[in-house]
This record gives structure tokens, C-alpha cells and sequence, in this order.
């Protein structure tokens, strides 16, 4: 049996993470947040370490040199897993911390509920144990950092998400090319333009198997990021790399970050009336 939507190894993988979280906020709960802290940084150095460590196990192994690219920053939750352990190491809470909780949260919930590099695999294979490790972790860092007020979320940092989510895309974007120069992705540089190439983080457009989201996102896109005015891309839908995403990052994910972090705004708001009472 092969992990599927809805069978019984994707909500085993879901419910781990559940009862991770739980015993990770729940040992941590009455410790010194420097303890918490410290903690919450090792699993992810630890998560850091996977990344790469996984090129000594099937099937990366079985591909080398070419897998080599699998542990660059080739995703939104690679760039995640490679830099968030450095934005920790930073004990006093910036803007980076806050976007932290953000795309940990809503990349670990997204890579749960669609296990996209799980799916058709065997349950207990290295490569489905390992993507599950890797995103469980993205989710569960940030919020139980939340939860035990190591850091949590602010309402002030609001202009800084689609900011940085922005900064995650270029960096993906800037990988791409790097990995096409470098050999260790087949193609030219105008394959990259297309949106059904390599393009899992939608970074160069709308992906074909999400036809559905051209309806939300394009009446957002100015016609000029999604017109291929220098004819590079063959006549294939074309949107400008990063540049596409910048009215639909400011108007969708604002809201997404209001909703996630909105009960940690109301139980600091609630203490601190408590303590002024």
C-alpha cells in the first residue's frame, strides 16, 4: 500500500504531526525560554542537516551527480529548511522571525495536506520518512515557538510577509538559472520561462495542472508580466519570473497572515491589559 490522498498512511503522517507538535510544546512548556529556544534551533540545524545528508540514501544516491540539485534551495520549503535555522540563531525577534512563522506554518500545513513527493510511495521508504521529517518540522518549529512565546507573530511586521515571501521566490528564481548553468538541469535558459518546468513554487507562472487558479491570480497580474514581449518563450503562457507574484502576494497572503496570527495578537493584547489592570 502506497500513500495516497485520504488513505490511511496520509492522515498516520498527519496525525504524527499533530502529536509531535502536542509533546514538543508540552516538554517545553515549563522551561526557560532560552531553553526553548536552544532546543527549537537544534531540530532545526537538525532539519538543516537532512537536507543534505539525504544524498548518501536511495534514491538521491542512485541520481548523483544530478540529485545534488535536490538539496540546493530549489523550493519554498528548501529555502525554508536551508535558512531558517540561521534566522534563530538571531535571539532577538525581526521581521525574518515573524515571515518564520508564516511560511513554516502555511508551507509544513500545505506539504501535509498535499504530500506531493509522497504521494505513490512506499509509507515507510527513506525519501517519504525524510519528506515528512523535513516539513512536520517547518510547522511545528514556528508554532510551538509561538505557542511557548519564544517568538510570536506581530501585527506590526504585516508589510514585511509578501515582502520576504517575494525574497524567498528571487532566490528560487536566481537558483533556477544557477542550476542550468551549472549542468545539473537539462534544458536552456527559455525551458525555465515555462510554467510546467520545474516550476513547483510557481515562480515562473501558473503551473498547467492548476488551470483553476488563472481565475484568481490573473486579474491580479498587470497584462504586461504576463505578455512575452521579447518572444523568449515560444508562444507558451508566459509570466514574468517573481515579478507576476507581487499584487497577488500583498493581497492574498495579508489576509492568510492576519488569520494565522490573530489569536496570538489577542492573547498578548489580553496579557498585557491584565498586567497594566
Amino acid at each position: 500500500m502506497l500513500v495516497q490522498i485520504g488513505n490511511g498512511y496520509y492522515f498516520l503522517y498527519i496525525g504524527i504531526a499533530a502529536v509531535y507538535l502536542a509533546l514538543l510544546v508540552l516538554i517545553l512548556w515549563k522551561r526557560k525560554k532560552r531553553t526553548a529556544h536552544t532546543v527549537l534551533l537544534v531540530i532545526l540545524f537538525l532539519n538543516f542537516s537532512l537536507h543534505f545528508i539525504k544524498q548518501a540514501f536511495v534514491p538521491y544516491r542512485n541520481n548523483f551527480p544530478q540529485s545534488i540539485r535536490r538539496s540546493t534551495v530549489e523550493n519554498l520549503c528548501a529555502v525554508s529548511t536551508v535558512f531558517f535555522p540561521f534566522i534563530y540563531l538571531f535571539k532577538k525577534q525581526n521581521a525574518l522571525h515573524d515571515f518564520v512563522y508564516f511560511i513554516g506554518v502555511v508551507g509544513g500545513l500545505a506539504a501535509l495536506f498535499y504530500p506531493t513527493e509522497a504521494i505513490g510511495m512506499p509509507p515507510f521508504a527513506f525519501d517519504t520518512i525524510r519528506f515528512y521529517i523535513c516539513h512536520i518540522n517547518l510547522m511545528a518549529v514556528p508554532m510551538a515557538a509561538a505557542i511557548l512565546g519564544v517568538y510570536r507573530p506581530r501585527i506590526s511586521r504585516l508589510w514585511a510577509i509578501p515582502l520576504l515571501f517575494l525574497l524567498w521566490e528571487t532566490i528560487i528564481c536566481l537558483n533556477e538559472f544557477f542550476l542550468m548553468g551549472v549542468g545539473l538541469v537539462d534544458g536552456k535558459f527559455a525551458d525555465l520561462l515555462d510554467a510546467g518546468f520545474r516550476n513547483s513554487s510557481f515562480t515562473f507562472g501558473i503551473r498547467p495542472d492548476f488551470a483553476w487558479a488563472h481565475k484568481i491570480f490573473d486579474p491580479l497580474v498587470p497584462t504586461f508580466l504576463r505578455t512575452d514581449a521579447f518572444h523568449i518563450n515560444g508562444g507558451k503562457p508566459f509570466y514574468f519570473p517573481v515579478l507576476w507574484l507581487v499584487v497577488p502576494a500583498f493581497v492574498y497572503l495579508i489576509p492568510v497572515y492576519i488569520l494565522l496570527s490573530s489569536p496570538f495578537w489577542i492573547y498578548t493584547a489580553a496579557t498585557r491589559r491584565r498586567k497594566a489592570a
